[in-house]
């Protein structure tokens, strides 16, 4: 039986391929290399166990993803250039590090697919941003 996509359909399943491929652990920007603070927490005694571990990951979640990290994402999704905000927000020299790296890598893979990209230091959620705004992603 031979099925016809509408046109909807194949937006939607587009859509969803692009989706899929800004958040793969296979996206070439080093992701998988940074641990979050994770290692310094361990070395400080803060996780040490799995109770303690999970804590800390619902405290960094709520706190620092959910307090500053989403909300910001959310609004450059929506075009606002906050990325000068995201770098500052950096707790330490490593997080910050760790943000331009990633964010410097995605610029560069987005340049490579005629993405067009600004110029300077880029934080990895403004660079995310710029393609999910070019593929017309829904924020949502």
């Amino acid at each position: 039986m031979t099925t016809i996509m509408s046109t909807v359909q194949i937006v939607i399943m587009t859509t969803i391929t692009k989706l899929l491929q800004l958040a793969s652990p296979a996206l070439p920007v080093g992701a998988y290399s940074y641990s979050q603070g994770l290692e310094a927490a361990i070395e400080a005694g803060i996780v040490r166990d799995a109770a303690s571990a999970e804590r800390w990951i619902g405290d960094v979640l709520e706190h620092s993803v959910g307090g500053m990290e989403a909300p910001l994402l959310w609004r450059m999704l929506h075009g606002e250039d906050l990325n000068d905000l995201f770098i500052a927000s950096r707790e330490t020299a490593e997080l910050r590090a760790e943000t331009l790296q990633m964010g410097h890598s995605m610029a560069r893979l987005l340049k490579d697919l005629d993405i067009p990209v600004p110029d300077g230091q880029i934080a990895y959620p403004a660079a995310f941003a710029v393609a999910a705004r070019h593929w017309r992603l829904d924020a949502r």
